[in-house]
């Protein structure tokens, strides 16, 4: 429904009259009469009687006043609501993270709901491997992940991921350092790690770290989640190699020890894909530049 034929039907209704409608509407009269005609050709109506005191409602006229008066309404929202999609103001943004994008997510997410704040921000915590699929189907408008990012998406660093040992609070290995020259030690103890599929990119990064530095560890439990392999790490069941960024959700009974060496490090950054971004990924980008003092990288 062409809402120019609602608005001079309200319009016309409102002033009884031809002449003044049409010059509210900045149209000829004639040109009134055509759009009036056209929109009771269209409904099969007639909607007004028109003589000698003007034009007047007819009874199919007064019953279609208001709901003609609510598609106005409706529709100049919608375009409204459609100038906000296009400035990025609104609509909702769909970020995924993983462990790595803890310890900076939260304080960029937080200043980007206080910018926007009719933006609704969606956050799915998955793995590197989910959140490529998603940011290639267009599930995730941007995500907090493991770099490089897969082409044809596009990686920004933020931060330098670090490989640690998490032992229990107080045990005898917490109190002391471990370096590459000790590593060779960690065979001798129990070693707790996430399900392959549970956290992919992690589990090649240690087992690579296990593998340059010698050591064939002893597995006593996996686990589907990052917060049951450090409960059963605080309970003492054994210890495990976690990024840093753990430590964020760790429960108290937790130490860290650094790793160091080869393979201990990585890049984590924001990551999407060019041919689907949008408003909302630009302004999220810019709260990212706004803030260098949250995260170190370039």
């Amino acid at each position: 429904m062409d809402t120019r034929l609602l608005q001079a039907f309200v319009l016309l209704a409102e002033t009884r009259n031809y002449r003044a409608a049409a010059q509210r509407l900045f149209i000829t009269q004639p040109a009134l009469t055509k759009q009036i005609k056209t929109l009771e050709s269209t409904l099969g109506l007639t909607l007004f009687t028109r003589g000698r005191l003007g034009a007047h409602l007819t009874h199919p006229g007064e019953l279609l006043l208001e709901k003609a008066r609510g598609l106005i309404t409706q529709a100049a929202a919608l375009s409204d609501y459609a100038h906000d999609v296009a400035k990025g103001t609104t609509g909702k943004l769909h970020i995924g993270f993983g462990i790595s994008g803890i310890a900076i997510m939260p304080a960029l997410v937080a200043r980007f709901r206080i910018a926007y704040p009719d933006v609704v921000v969606s956050l799915e915590d998955i793995s590197s491997m989910q959140q490529t699929a998603q940011l290639l189907s267009g599930q995730l408008q941007l995500a907090f992940m493991r770099l490089p990012a897969e082409p044809p998406l596009t990686g920004r660093k933020l931060v330098r991921e670090t490989l640690v040992l998490a032992v229990k609070s107080r045990s005898a290995l917490s109190r002391r350092m471990v370096d590459a020259r000790t590593y060779r030690m960690l065979a001798t103890l129990p070693l707790i790690q996430l399900l392959p599929d549970n956290g992919p990119g992690l589990f090649r990064q240690v087992e690579h770290f296990l593998a340059v530095n010698h050591v064939t560890p002893d597995i006593v439990q996996q686990t589907k989640d990052m917060q049951t392999l450090l409960a059963l790490v605080a309970a003492g069941v054994g210890v495990a190699i976690v990024p840093a960024s753990a430590m964020h959700i760790a429960p108290s009974g937790v130490d860290m020890i650094p790793l160091h060496g080869a393979s201990s490090q990585w890049d984590v950054g924001m990551a999407w894909h060019p041919a689907l971004a949008d408003p909302l990924c630009e302004l999220f980008m810019a709260i990212v530049d706004s803030n260098p003092s949250l995260f170190n990288g370039d």
